[in-house]
């Protein structure tokens, strides 16, 4: 099949690293549920196991510590069955997936085992967790003596530090922006509307190798300070801004670029704004080795932007947040986060999207400028390649 696939050994990585932990925490089988929320985001655990996903396919993975793994689909599992070669055991789940779990953990003699649920509460973007109710009560009824256990956070510390080969995954998604940045600056122009900008956008996006759905904001109009999750007919004009965060997934993994651009003249305190931005980029981002903790990198945002910024200018959240495979960690995405990752340290293979936002003294006015950089054992490299300023669309 003709669709990006991950390669064996690669699976045999993953698959010997969550079963190392799965014995050291005693879990016997582990459930992934099947949740195509926040732009597939959600079901990240399950595609990560399972390397199936793409275009709102629904599955859920039912990983044992010994034995086969099986992916249950929505339907269609035949054709899952030939487009990839990571899992033999591929069935059609009609979304019943209380039954389906049930079904698998009978056949691998677990009713009396402990059975980690990846997505039970806790991720990042759905702290309430991802699985229904009515599945975990089914699973609960059926087995009264298995342990359920929350292995959320398990997973999340597992995919947090990427392979070479998921981060060559991310730089071809970077790539991938960088296309459609391209064609954003020659479709951006007086009379064009914002969806007809946003499908020239897709257009390119999904002709130069990437997969829908993903995250792409975008928004058009004067003096504007932060892009909207749905595109408009409201029609460009000369001064506009063009304020967007911009995803292209590859084969599941998205890196992910802010490129705000202005048709005609930009005004200096915006033009300002971008240019303290970018000097929060390339300051955190030298400091961004192996070892260095997070609110190290928090402190040399704030600091950079007072000396830049001369009073005039704030920072503001977001800082940074994981890329990857979907709802990954760690994210400095505002005060408690920033607590809570403070003391830990960046590890070679972690990456970000490092966007830091800053905000005008009276908060009338914000601005950022970003792209997704990964972490090495010399240093952190970003994945982009245009130059990173703001784009002035004569």
């Amino acid at each position: 099949m003709q669709i990006p696939q991950l390669s064996l050994e690669e699976r045999d990585r993953r698959y010997k690293k969550v079963r190392t932990e799965m014995a050291r925490r005693g879990i016997d089988c582990l459930l992934l549920p099947a949740n195509t929320g926040r732009w597939e985001q959600l079901q990240a655990d399950s595609r990560y196991l399972s390397s199936i996903g793409g275009f709102a396919t629904e599955v859920f993975t039912v990983f044992p510590l010994e034995g086969e793994v099986t992916a249950y689909i929505f339907n269609r599992a035949g054709w899952w069955k030939q487009a990839q070669n990571w899992v033999q055991d591929v069935r059609d789940g009609r979304n019943r997936w209380g039954e389906n779990a049930i079904e698998r953990i009978k056949e691998l003699g677990l009713g009396q085992g402990t059975i980690g649920i990846a997505g039970l509460a806790g991720l990042f973007r759905a702290p309430e967790g991802i699985i229904p109710y009515s599945s975990v009560k089914a699973i609960q009824d059926t087995f009264p003596r298995a342990k359920l256990i929350n292995a959320t956070e398990m997973m999340q510390e597992i995919r947090a530090v990427k392979s070479a080969e998921e981060v060559s995954l991310l730089e071809r998604s970077a790539g991938i922006i960088e296309k459609v940045i391209e064609t954003m600056v020659q479709t951006a122009r007086p009379g064009v509307s914002e969806k007809e900008l946003y499908g020239a956008m897709v257009h390119a996006m999904l002709s130069n190798g990437g997969e829908l759905p993903t995250l792409f904001f975008l928004s058009a109009g004067p003096d504007i300070s932060n892009s909207s999750f749905v595109p408009t007919d409201y029609v460009i004009q000369n001064g506009d801004r063009i304020i967007n965060e911009i995803e292209a997934k590859y084969a599941g993994y998205a890196a992910q670029a802010v490129s705000p651009v202005v048709v005609g003249t930009p005004k200096q305190d915006y033009e300002e704004m971008i240019k303290v931005s970018r000097a929060c980029f390339e300051a955190i981002l030298d400091e961004m080795k192996p070892g260095v903790r997070f609110g190290s990198l928090f402190d040399t945002y704030r600091e950079t932007v007072e000396q830049r910024g001369k009073g005039k200018y704030l920072w503001n959240h977001p800082m940074m947040h994981a890329r990857g495979l979907g709802d990954d960690g760690p994210a400095l995405l505002g005060n408690k986060d920033v607590e809570r990752f403070s003391k830990m340290k960046l590890e070679a293979g972690m990456a970000f999207i490092l966007k830091p936002q800053v905000r005008t003294a009276q908060g009338k006015g914000r601005a950022s400028i970003g792209d997704t950089v990964v972490v090495t054992e010399d240093g952190a490299k970003r994945l982009g390649k245009r130059v990173l300023k703001l784009i002035v669309k004569d």
